[in-house]
């Protein structure tokens, strides 16, 4: 794709394009905008690793950048976190380490990576995540590009289009940044011109998009490295929901799959420790979220806990929901969720009050009834 030079003025050329607005501050300073385009211009003809995370918002991110980076002439490759993976992972760590890249880019962070003790490696490294911190102490060569507590909040691909949209042609890359902005934050987001670039985009096919694609993460396929193949070869939202792209059938098949299990999931019977409901299930597609949202509406008197001891091998995975705002341990929650090895959730439900659980009772039976 033909690039333009990064120019920090460009985006005043597109006053309409998805989130110009005239504050300086968003969605980041034009000083970290500068400074993470000076990184991207300083790979060209270097080997270069892409690391999106695989939600639909941080894959679209991955697009992104990846179009920048073949407009200045860097030679990319994506390499997708892997399921309970997160870029900082020793697993995920030792496959960059293989791959010998000169540098690489991050495209949002979890939680979890983001609280991890472990620093990026010692390579030029650029990190592009709204709630990320500042570069660790002392950490020469990380740049990051974050947007903490700016208003509206910033999706990572809309952070992503404005620090590219310089670096390449921007008009025919926006319908990526909103169908990252619509996975992340809703259809009905307070981001200025979102929607413009939503009917220019085709409201329908990006819902349809944004459900395909967080369908391939969710499957037991973990098919997320797929559909960012398929982000990279459509030109737009309905190039998805037409077919009209190699991998979308497999789409339809994740989504078809997610939607069973979460069918056969929800009906899985509730313990109750009030005001504690318990559903425990096993499931290799991670449907522990949607379960939890199903009987959060069932039970709306109740702290729900959907745990899926089928997701990762050795581990529940679990979702909490509640209707209105309650605590759980003194800690406030409405959304939240985490990952236990069986031990220690067998430990965490006991001190819930659901004495009297075993080790069978979280074994791993794939897409088995639990």
């Amino acid at each position: 794709m033909p690039g333009l030079p990064c120019r920090p003025t460009a985006l005043n050329l597109h006053p309409m394009l998805l989130g110009h607005m005239k504050d300086p501050r968003w969605p980041a300073s034009e000083e970290a905008l500068a400074d993470a385009r000076d990184f991207l211009m300083a790979l060209k003809d270097r080997h270069v690793v892409v690391a999106p995370h695989p939600s639909v918002d941080g894959l679209a991110a991955g697009a992104l950048v990846l179009r920048a980076l073949q407009a200045v002439g860097a030679r990319v490759k994506a390499q997708v976190p892997a399921r309970g993976e997160h870029a900082l992972s020793p697993t995920f760590q030792q496959r960059l380490r293989a791959a010998q890249p000169d540098a690489w880019v991050v495209l949002e962070m979890s939680s979890d990576a983001m609280d991890d003790s472990v620093a990026p490696p010692d390579l030029p490294t650029l990190i592009v995540a709204p709630q990320a911190a500042l570069a660790p102490a002392g950490k020469a060569g990380t740049t990051v590009l974050a947007a903490r507590g700016l208003e509206p909040a910033v999706s990572c691909s809309l952070l992503t289009y404005a620090l590219v949209s310089p670096c390449v042609v921007p008009g025919p890359l926006e319908w990526l940044a909103v169908l990252g902005t619509v996975a992340d934050q809703g259809v009905d987001a307070p981001i200025p011109f979102l929607k413009d670039a939503l009917r220019r985009a085709g409201r329908t096919a990006v819902t349809e998009s944004v459900a395909l694609l967080n369908a391939a993460r969710k499957s037991s396929r973990y098919a997320a490295p797929l559909a960012l193949g398929v982000l990279l070869r459509a030109g737009s939202a309905t190039d998805i929901t037409r077919g009209n792209v190699p991998g979308v059938d497999t789409l339809h098949d994740c989504r078809l799959e997610v939607q069973r299990e979460v069918l056969r999931c929800s009906k899985t019977p509730p313990r109750i420790a009030s005001p504690v409901a318990l559903l425990l299930f096993s499931s290799e597609a991670q449907v522990h979220p949607q379960v939890a949202v199903r009987w959060a509406q069932r039970l709306p008197e109740h702290i729900i806990i959907a745990a899926n001891a089928g997701y990762l091998p050795g581990r529940v995975d679990f979702a909490v929901r509640s209707r209105t705002p309650m605590e759980l341990g003194g800690l406030p929650l409405n959304a939240t969720g985490g990952s236990l090895s069986r031990e220690d959730f067998l430990r965490f439900a006991a001190g819930l009050g659901f004495k009297g659980l075993r080790d069978i009772d979280v074994e791993r039976r794939g897409t088995f009834p639990g």
